[in-house]
């Protein structure tokens, strides 16, 4: 009894003591764990990268630019009868995707109305002459009256039918020009094609009753298909002088389907979506292409007489390259020419002590590194290379 009160009335004394004792002990360990700052230690040395470099030899390039194209035509035609009247033929070439060549009948109209037109307009023509020969024959009879009568005097115009005659030949000359018009009228009724050709749509069966002015198909010359190729001005720049450069058109299939062209008109102005010109090629065979059909073009660029291979993985960014000179990395801005396997190809520039290889992680500007030469780049082939954009 005596014991358990002696404890509660120290028991709020012990607790106080327990915590003192522990913040002591906490205090005393930190303090034994501090470092001596008198104390010197030796500093790690800094271990520098170590990073390959290459030495290019600089060399002449000629790239061929590869480009991408669709097969467009200059003109589309659409035909449309000048005469109106009911289809008797349609030829069996005026179908979608059918050939024709220069002359070949697409179809007729009944000619009947128009040759009655010409008949009437001749008959127009026989009556007016014959009126102009009684005009004549009376003006003649009745000059030898007035001379007779008055041979002194002059004949009156009216007399000798002068006026009369004038207005038959005037009709005689309408007739005509009316008769001439039946008979292109009449040679209408026959359409033919214009120039060799593909046809694109056609809406038309015999029975059918067409009207001037309207559509009753289109076609395409196949001698004014031409490529439509889209380049950026990068290429342009590498291609130099565009207009009359040769072209190689790869079709769908391989080499077994390849064309030669040239290219004939470049675009006065950019896309305004794509930022990309318009160069047009004109193949020199164009009866196996197809209206809409894509085809790679290749053309040969101006050749650069000064130019360096790099390895592709040198190239950090787009047109980002590493010196090492003087032991430190220095960044270098170069005009990437083209692509040849694992290397790049670019305008010569000052690489310092070599280019490196392959960039380190951290990668920087003053970076200091050990530099190891790994190999010099010859500019090894020199045919032609191909430039993708």
């Amino acid at each position: 009894m005596f014991m358990s009160q002696l404890i509660r009335r120290f028991a709020g004394t012990f607790q106080l003591l327990f915590v003192v004792s522990v913040v002591g002990a906490a205090i005393l360990l930190s303090v034994s764990l501090k470092p001596d700052e008198s104390a010197s230690y030796p500093t790690p040395a800094v271990q520098r990268p170590v990073v390959s470099v290459v030495e290019p030899i600089a060399n002449s390039y000629q790239p061929t630019v590869r480009l991408n194209g669709v097969v467009e035509s200059r003109t589309t035609t659409e035909v449309i009868p000048q005469v109106s009247g009911r289809v008797i033929e349609v030829s069996s070439k005026f179908r979608p995707g059918s050939r024709v060549e220069k002359g070949d009948v697409l179809l007729r109209i009944d000619p009947a109305d128009y040759r009655l037109a010409v008949e009437r307009t001749l008959a127009e023509i026989e009556a007016a002459r014959s009126e102009l020969a009684l005009l004549e024959a009376q003006a003649t009879a009745e000059k030898q009256v007035w001379n007779q009568q008055f041979p002194e005097r002059k004949i009156p115009d009216l007399i000798a039918r002068i006026p009369q005659i004038a207005a038959t030949k005037a009709r005689i000359h309408s007739a005509e020009a009316a008769r001439e018009t039946a008979e292109l009228s009449l040679q209408r009724t026959v359409i033919r094609a214009p120039f060799n050709a593909r046809v694109l749509d056609t809406r038309l069966a015999v029975g059918q009753v067409v009207s001037t002015g309207s559509m009753v198909g289109s076609m395409f010359s196949v001698d004014n298909l031409e490529i439509a190729v889209p380049v950026s001005l990068e290429e342009l720049a590498l291609i130099g002088d565009v207009i009359g450069q040769a072209a190689s058109i790869v079709r769908e299939g391989g080499s077994d389907n390849e064309l030669t062209g040239l290219v004939v008109r470049q675009a006065a102005a950019l896309n305004e979506q794509t930022r990309l010109g318009t160069l047009y090629v004109s193949a020199d065979e164009t009866e196996s292409l197809m209206l809409g059909e894509f085809v790679s073009v290749e053309i040969v660029g101006q050749d650069a007489p000064q130019t360096y291979r790099v390895p592709a993985a040198s190239l950090t960014s787009r047109d980002q390259v590493w010196v090492v000179n003087d032991g430190r990395l220095e960044e270098r801005r170069v005009e990437v020419l083209g692509t040849e396997d694992s290397v790049a190809v670019v305008r010569a520039f000052d690489t310092a002590d070599g280019i490196v290889a392959i960039p380190p992680a951290d990668v920087r500007a003053g970076l200091e590194v050990n530099a190891t030469l790994e190999r010099s780049l010859a500019s090894a082939g020199s045919g032609n290379t191909v430039a993708d954009k």
